[in-house]
């Protein structure tokens, strides 16, 4: 790192300290941190990990304010290790240090002030406009060699480690003020602290696009896919997907749309570019006849259209009034070009590089088959790296149409309107607050154990949320009872949760209507599902049947969820899901994505429900859950979204247990069944 560090041009001073060496690379070393007769900016520690505390030490004493800890052994380490880190972050903390790591690769910045490269990774990208971060060190390498494969210049880069202080966070907030960086890349195995990155990338993602590759056993789970969906975050599955993005972003502007002109020199890749934009949601649009005529004249006969083919021995004179013609239409939005060996390949470049230039369309290029930024492809900038305007180029066309789709998917996120959490009436959270907090002294919080229905009215009621009635019975003549004092006709179901629901196999009876139908209802539960309490409500509207739930998801916090509800429902839809805090258009866009949402917006023969009060339902739990982080999961199933307003059938919260919580009871309490009127506003 020494050597690394003086060798790239550092602009100031690098004072070697090795307790065993008179010398590093020739340059004399001081045997002590203390020693050294010059204020110290940035010390770079890289001892063993017993060690690491006592050169802290002299840090603070010295005044350091940022320290970069390479050593490993720490939360790598075992308990032992874990001792030690905790020892390392009290120093630091007590001294004011900002400490990247332990078990950090290091950092590097492109800055002509500075030119810090503080790393030990294989790798020396660029300077250019791109911040960089990876969690794992063995990636760091990675990263710096393929960004300097690709031409992607970085402006700052960071591996971080054990991420002990310097965090995600940190860095995030770093590059939203900084004025060399314009796009963010990440490798993530895990949030930190899932909210506060919710917040950062929101505001980031608006002006400067950040594009995630996130590893772990989580990945491919869809609470990570809700907080990227939440926060404009590109998420990507690969290192080459990374990248491939990085390189649209990094030079090219985002698409107005998705249509897609494909220009080129093969018939077979313009086939293959065709088939990869439909495959990723992108449009080859047909030309308009004026559009057509032109082009017919350049390419010599008729049949002309997108794509538009001008053969391998294309002329180059006719490749670049394709290009223009094309790109000039205003009938499509981006332009992909596909070159392919010829005698005057460069003439070709030149005329992808003006055709960028001169109409503003997002351009790319699949240049001979090259991953990077072929010369005839760059437009260098002030320090001869490539700069704004250059045309990435992709091995393939499927590369190319993946990272144009990420690009359009990010240019209507950042379109639409950023939203506002709503304020809502009838909320009482500190009461909610004192209601957990005396069912968690009161011990009634265990295992996962849904709370008593009591307690469960009580914390919907506090936001707002009312339970439709119901009464749970153990007779026929219980039953009977109860149906003369709610009003017939009535429902009657079985109380136990996973048959709650089920019409199909004969565990819910509708539309009651006498004594009569009551006992024939009653028996014909027992015959389809056996014993068990039962319930009894008052028939309610009709309406679209949904399930809401709230639930804390270990890695990203507090997500809500919406799908249909029903027996086919539960079968064939995943719930779509947000994280919190909630906007009014996250809540949209929910009821927007929901499988089968035509249900609820209407068309096709079908009214529209009253998304509007399913909206604010949601809204409602999510303060719920956002004000009381005792609460792990609320589960309303179903809610019935009528055409005025919505129907909360059945419910149930569980809270986190307490530290001392008992042995987990043998009998777990159904999720609660009783009290909300049409409006979920009570």
């Amino acid at each position: 790192m020494f050597r690394r560090l003086v060798a790239s041009g550092f602009t100031g001073t690098v004072y070697p300290v090795n307790a065993a060496a008179s010398h590093v690379a020739s340059v004399y070393a001081y045997q002590d941190l203390a020693d050294v007769p010059e204020r110290v900016d940035l010390v770079v520690i890289a001892v063993p990990a017993p060690r690491v505390a006592a050169v802290l030490r002299t840090c603070a004493a010295r005044g350091v304010r940022s320290v970069i800890v390479v050593s490993s052994g720490f939360a790598d380490g075992g308990p032992a290790g874990q001792v030690l880190l905790a020892e390392v972050c009290q120093i630091a903390r007590d001294a004011g240090i900002r400490l990247l790591g332990p078990n950090a690769m290091g950092v590097i910045n492109t800055a002509s002030t500075s030119r810090l490269h503080a790393t030990f990774a294989v790798g020396n990208p660029p300077p250019g406009r791109v911040g960089a971060f990876t969690q794992s060190g063995a990636l760091a390498g990675t990263f710096l060699t393929d960004a300097a494969r690709r031409a992607i210049g970085f402006s700052t880069f960071a591996s971080a480690g054990d991420r002990s202080d310097v965090s995600t966070n940190d860095l995030l907030e770093y590059w939203q003020t900084d004025p060399r960086t314009e796009l963010v890349l990440l490798h993530l195995q895990n949030f930190g602290n899932p909210r506060r990155f919710a917040r950062i990338t929101r505001r980031l993602g608006r002006t400067k696009p950040v594009v995630a590759l996130k590893s772990g056993q989580d990945s491919s789970g869809g609470a990570a896919d809700a907080l990227f969906a939440g926060t404009g975050v590109i998420r990507v599955d690969t290192l080459n997907q990374l990248f491939d993005t990085a390189a649209l972003l990094a030079h090219q502007p985002l698409p107005a749309g998705r249509r897609v002109g494909v220009v080129g020199t093969s018939s077979a890749l313009a086939a293959l570019a065709t088939d990869a934009c439909h495959s990723y949601s992108l449009a080859v649009p047909g030309l308009s006849a004026t559009t057509r005529a032109a082009l017919a004249r350049i390419v010599g006969h008729d049949g002309a259209d997108n794509p538009v083919d001008l053969g391998p021995l294309a002329d180059p004179a006719r490749f670049d009034a394709a290009l223009r013609l094309v790109a000039g239409s205003g009938e499509v939005d981006a332009l992909l070009t596909l070159v392919t060996p010829h005698a005057q390949v460069d003439r070709l470049g030149a005329a992808v590089l003006t055709a960028s230039r001169d109409h503003g369309l997002p351009v790319l290029a699949s240049y001979l088959g090259q991953d990077g930024m072929p010369a005839p492809l760059a437009v260098p900038d002030a320090v001869g790296s490539p700069g704004r305007g250059s045309v990435p180029s992709y091995s393939s066309p499927e590369s190319a149409a993946l990272a144009l789709s990420r690009a359009a998917d990010h240019a209507v996120w950042r379109a639409r309107a950023q939203g506002q959490v709503p304020s809502l009436s009838g909320i009482d959270t500190a009461h909610a607050r004192a209601v957990t907090a005396r069912a968690v002294t009161g011990h009634a919080v265990v295992d996962d154990a849904w709370l008593p229905e009591p307690v469960v009215h009580s914390l919907l009621a506090d936001v707002g949320l009312r339970l439709w009635p119901s009464t749970r019975v153990a007779d026929a003549d219980a039953a009977l009872a109860a149906a003369h004092r709610v009003g017939w006709p009535v429902a009657i179901k079985i109380a136990e949760e996973r048959f709650r629901s089920r019409l199909d196999v004969g565990a819910v009876q509708l539309g009651v209507g006498d004594p009569a139908e009551l006992t024939a209802a009653w028996q014909a539960v027992r015959a389809a599902v056996g014993p068990g309490d039962m319930l009894v409500q008052p028939m309610a509207p009709g309406g679209v049947s949904t399930v809401v739930r709230m639930h804390h998801d270990p890695n990203v916090g507090p997500l809500v969820s919406l799908r249909l509800g029903g027996a086919v429902a539960d079968l064939l839809t995943d719930p779509v899901a947000r994280t919190l805090p909630l906007t009014d258009a996250d809540a949209a866009e929910l009821i927007a994505a929901v499988r089968g949402s035509v249900l609820l917006l209407g068309g096709s023969g079908a009214p529209a429900a009253d998304t509007d009060a399913l909206a604010d339902l949601l809204h409602r739990v999510a303060r719920l859950a956002d004000d009381v982080p005792r609460i792990t999961e609320i589960l309303l199933d179903p809610v019935l979204v009528g055409r005025r307003g919505v129907v909360l059938l059945h419910a149930g919260i569980r809270l986190a247990p307490p530290v001392d919580a008992p042995p987990p009871a043998t009998a777990v309490t159904a999720p609660a069944t009783a009290a909300a009127g049409d409006s979920a506003a009570g």
